[in-house]
């Protein structure tokens, strides 16, 4: 099932996210807050630190993730060295090519070891302004193989993942049921978790970042009909034991809610951090 909408996403300029990534130097062990800032503030980039007798490997190490553009490698070190929430992450968005942005999203009956039914895939087109979601579905338990081999064909190499709560769930459920029916690996990915931002920017005000009540407090969106997700399992069991329509599309109808909101939020976050420097 594929379905089509307008969005606006203004990512980092390429140039200006590869200036403030080389400028992490807290990415380099040894490198702390104090340090990081005084060598800032004399115009030290990880490229000027690839001589020094100290700081030179690691900083090859990252000028090399940075020239290569290892979306994966500089989201895991900057995830370490500073915080899943740090602006730095978003500059990756400026590195990245369309085709590796994926919004994610998938329903399963719970836990990591119990079968993923439905996933939903967004992919953009920034030129064109336009987000497209393919949603697979599995009508019985027999089709989660299929749904995960289709999953696979999907998914880009080297993707930059975006999703909301994505890195702790979605991702390593993926990876436990891709392991269960012995298909292939998934892709190394970069991940953006928009719950950890959300925490960043509204928790304060929010108190309550579930995904429903961000995206009501701070987009102004309201669902129309939508089911709350601890109910998707029990509507995908009640579809089983009946193959009525009527308890497969909300559950649709809510993942592809919940593909699309992440996509408007990663906008609204874009939006909150061009009013700041990237780097702080």
């Amino acid at each position: 099932m594929e379905s089509a909408f307008s969005l606006c996403l203004s990512p980092p300029d390429p140039a200006e996210a590869h200036a403030h990534l080389a400028r992490a130097l807290g990415l380099i062990y040894g490198i702390g807050p104090v340090r990081e800032t005084l060598l800032r503030a004399r115009g030290y980039t990880l490229f000027d630190l690839l001589r020094h007798p100290l700081f030179g490997q690691d900083a090859a190490h990252w000028t090399q993730a940075l020239t290569q553009r290892d979306l994966a490698r500089l989201a895991q070190g900057l995830c370490r060295w500073y915080s899943a929430s740090h602006p730095l992450l978003l500059c990756l968005l400026g590195l990245a090519e369309d085709t590796k942005l994926v919004f994610l999203d998938l329903e399963s009956l719970g836990l990591s070891t119990l079968p993923v039914f439905l996933v939903g895939i967004g992919r953009v087109n920034l030129r064109e302004g336009k987000l497209t979601i393919r949603q697979f579905f599995a009508r019985d338990l027999s089709e989660e193989m299929a749904v995960l081999g289709q999953t696979l064909e999907e998914l880009p190499e080297r993707p930059l993942v975006v999703g909301y709560n994505s890195k702790a769930h979605d991702w390593r459920q993926l990876r436990a049921r891709l392991a269960y029916y012995g298909l292939g690996e998934l892709p190394e990915p970069a991940h953006l978790d928009l719950l950890f931002f959300a925490r960043r920017l509204w928790s304060q005000k929010l108190g309550d970042c579930s995904l429903s009540h961000v995206e009501k407090e701070v987009l102004g969106r309201t669902r129309p009909l939508d089911i709350p997700s601890e109910l998707v399992p029990l509507y995908y069991e009640a579809f089983l034991r009946t193959g009525q329509p009527r308890f497969a599309l909300p559950i649709l109808a809510h993942n592809r809610e919940d593909v699309l909101s992440v996509a408007l939020l990663l906008g609204r976050i874009l939006e909150e951090h061009a009013r700041a420097p990237f780097s702080t």
